[in-house]
């Protein structure tokens, strides 16, 4: 009889493990060590109670097993791209398909110096002058800066700055392959700033590539996401080897990613001091406009959501999402990275970013002629009521002037009579005048011939004397004396004669004088009081109407100025908006081309700003990515990177909030609503809506203080954006929703914040 050789043992037909593999926790792991205990040394050993050393072993192995399961759960976690935790885990998957994870970038901007006193001669800044910014940090210019001449008392230079300090270490390579050097004190919250590490092996410069290459040149790869950074030289087949005893020098920059996009003004000292000639030159300094680009290291959520679309495109930009890819990771040595990008094929005039930011620019243009200043259309309309009341206040100098003159005529007509009058009497005052001068010459004459004839009589008497009279003689004597009886009596008639003529051409002179020629000589020369009027009386009434005219047509805000100020916004109006009109007419004209309609991808990019916000990028970003995207796009596409700030859309939300005061204290709860808003508004992905849900659920997450919340989308209600029927805020697929306005009240009514 044979005997079976395989005599399975009892365990053997057991089950050998019953631990549930889906329960790896120590109490599981536990309850399942301690059934096993059981049911095998059920007949030779029953102690378990929790103070025996059995206890002990099973409670170390079940902690050492779910220890031991913890680990391999997470290092099968970070073997796949989906389920990784850790940042060094996403950034060893990424690269593996050719994503490196990009690396803090420094924030640029550029430094105007003013030199109030000029300099004795020209003068060289090396590269790296530094100059200091707020909290501590250093910006440091990119080359050196060359005046070939004197500058004069007042005059300024421009100098291109990125924040950072930089940094040296020396090594001695021990000629062995793949040779690491670590960059040591960088800093809590400080990073190796991206494309800032300068090599150089025995004094020659090697190459910095994102990954070592299988070719032998003298390149090198650095590791920005290791602790510490790490630079990696070759095996001699992917990169040469530092021969041995060679001097590695190592030359980086330390930098303070998103900290460095200070604000306006805030560089405003140089650390370095200038010296022209053995004297040193005082100069000022200042930022006029914010350093924009800098960046901390890349998010690995980011990372994630890009890698698989920046290893389809293999370093060709085909699609969209090439484009989208491959531009987000992009970063420029000198002016950081981009924040957010998006790519898209504009099919019509109003999906051109371009095109609907000149349609933007001339509706603020019309907006502020429309709500602006006092000769916008607001001021217009104003101008037509100030016109009107200006029409209404000469209404009245206007009626003066017409009273005046019809005065004036009435006051000529009364001089032109009393005149004629005067006249009238002055011509009989001459007529008697004429008639006294007559009778009087005549009377003259008259004495004169008496006198004559007096003295005939004489002499003829005398020559009677002695003698008798006789009757011939008496008569004669007698008829020389009635002669000249009659002569004297002649002359008295014609001198009382004369005499009156000369008393009524005096009295008509009078007459003409004292009654007509004077008052009109007073009416010329007197004023007159109301209700009478004279001419002076006039002229000064129509000279203060005249005044008053004068000051509202030619008054510095009278009509002449108004029309003048309507006429000139209105000038001012046509230029900025026919420009506007001319490049809408070309970009039309571009879109539209038989060769670009619909080949064109368009590429808005972001920054951000000193607060972390989206902000408008620098030029030298756009035209870095430009050059970069036109090396790999396809020959048949045209592609524009362009400024992504116009196409930000701000938010305005208003909020009723009612909080437990007998608990919390209620600015300390609303200060924390207002840090949640902005919070969740930052680093929006475009087209991405802003749902009220999402708002109530982080507003009520914010404090246990919060009894009540009454949220509402308010604007902006542009088409697009718009806000759908459930009150979500939802953008175009080439807008970002960021923060604009946010208001809280309590149910009273009250403000508890706006801003």
């Amino acid at each position: 009889m044979a005997t079976d050789p395989y005599n399975p043992l009892v365990q053997d037909i057991v089950p050998l493990n019953e631990v549930k593999y889906a329960a790896r926790d120590y109490p599981s792991i536990f309850d399942s060590l301690l059934r096993r205990l059981k049911i095998e040394y059920e007949g030779v050993y029953n102690d378990y109670a929790t103070t025996t050393q059995a206890i002990m072993f099973t409670e170390l192995m079940a902690y050492a097993t779910a220890q031991l399961q913890w680990y391999l759960d997470r290092t099968a976690s970070d073997c796949y791209l989906d389920t990784a935790r850790t940042r060094a885990a996403i950034a060893r998957l990424v690269k593996q398909i050719g994503y490196k994870m990009g690396a803090a970038a420094a924030a640029s901007t550029t430094l105007t110096l003013t030199f109030p006193d000029g300099t004795s001669g020209p003068f060289t800044m090396p590269a790296r002058w530094r100059f200091q910014g707020p909290d501590g940090m250093v910006f440091e210019s990119y080359a050196a800066y060359i005046q070939p001449v004197p500058l004069l008392a007042g005059e300024s230079i421009d100098i291109a700055v990125r924040q950072g300090d930089t940094r040296l270490l020396t090594y001695t390579s021990d000629g062995s392959k793949n040779q690491q050097y670590r960059l040591t004190n960088i800093g809590t919250d400080r990073y190796l700033g991206e494309y800032t590490v300068d090599t150089w092996v025995d004094g020659s410069l090697w190459t910095e590539y994102d990954f070592l290459e299988f070719e032998k040149t003298n390149h090198y790869e650095v590791g920005y996401n290791d602790d510490p950074p790490i630079v990696q030289f070759g095996d001699g087949i992917a990169g040469n080897i530092p021969p041995v005893d060679a001097e590695v020098k190592i030359r980086f920059v330390i930098i303070d990613g998103e900290k460095g996009n200070v604000k306006a003004n805030s560089i405003t000292s140089s650390l370095d001091t200038l010296v022209i000639s053995g004297e040193e030159v005082s100069f000022t300094v200042n930022n006029d406009s914010g350093a924009t680009g800098g960046t901390d290291p890349e998010d690995p959520e980011r990372a994630r959501r890009l890698a698989p679309f920046a290893f389809a495109a293999r370093g060709a930009a085909i699609t969209e999402q090439d484009y989208e890819a491959l531009s987000n990771s992009y970063t420029d040595s000198t002016y950081g990275s981009v924040a957010k990008s998006y790519a898209f094929n504009p099919r019509a005039a109003y999906d051109d970013i371009v095109f609907n930011g000149y349609v933007d620019q001339i509706e603020q243009y019309l907006d502020s002629y429309l709500n602006g200043g006092a000769y916008s259309f607001t001021g217009m309309i104003a101008l037509e009521a100030a016109l009107n009341q200006t029409a209404t206040e000469l209404s009245a100098p206007i009626t003066g002037m017409t009273d005046d003159l019809t005065n004036l005529e009435t006051l000529r007509g009364d001089l032109e009579t009393e005149v004629d009058t005067a006249i009238t009497q002055c011509t009989s005052a001459k007529s008697a005048s004429a008639k006294a001068e007559s009778g009087s010459s005549l009377a003259v004459s008259n004495c004169t011939d008496a006198e004559t004839e007096q003295n005939d009589l004489i002499t003829y008497v005398q020559s009677l004397v002695g003698s008798t009279f006789t009757a011939t003689e008496e008569t004669e004597v007698i008829r020389r004396i009635n002669l000249t009886l009659q002569s004297i009596a002649l002359a008295s008639d014609n001198a009382l004669e004369a005499e009156t003529s000369s008393g009524s051409a005096a009295t008509a002179l009078a007459t003409a004088i004292n009654d007509f020629l004077r008052p009109a000589l007073e009416s010329i020369n007197t004023t007159a009081t109301a209700p009478d009027f004279s001419l002076p009386s006039i002229i000064t009434d129509m000279t203060a109407d005249l005044s008053e005219i004068t000051d509202l047509v030619e008054g510095t805000t009278g009509l002449q100025a108004q029309i003048s100020g309507m006429v000139g916004e209105a000038q001012s109006l046509e230029d900025l908006i026919l420009p506007e009109l001319a490049l809408m007419q070309e970009r039309i004209g571009e879109l539209f081309d038989g060769d670009c309609m619909s080949n064109y991808v368009q590429v808005p990019i972001l920054s951000l700003d000193v607060d972390g916000n989206y902000s408008a990028p620098s030029v030298g970003l756009m035209k870095g990515l430009q050059e970069y995207l036109n090396g790999i796009k396809e020959v048949t596409q045209d592609v524009e990177v362009i400024d992504g700030s116009d196409i930000l859309v701000p938010a305005a939300i208003e909020m009723l909030l009612e909080v437990n005061k007998d608990a919390y204290v209620e600015s300390e709860v609303v200060s924390d609503v207002v840090a949640t808003v902005v919070g969740m508004l930052k680093g929006r992905e475009f087209n991405e809506p802003l749902y009220l849900s999402e708002l109530y659920e982080n507003v009520m997450d914010t404090s246990n203080g919060i009894i009540r919340a009454n949220v509402e989308i308010t604007g902006p209600t542009l088409t697009p954006p718009v806000i759908d029927g459930d009150g979500n805020l939802v953008p175009a697929p080439n807008q970002v929703v960021i923060f604009g306005s946010l208001l809280i009240t309590d149910k009273d009514g009250n403000t508890l914040y706006q801003g």
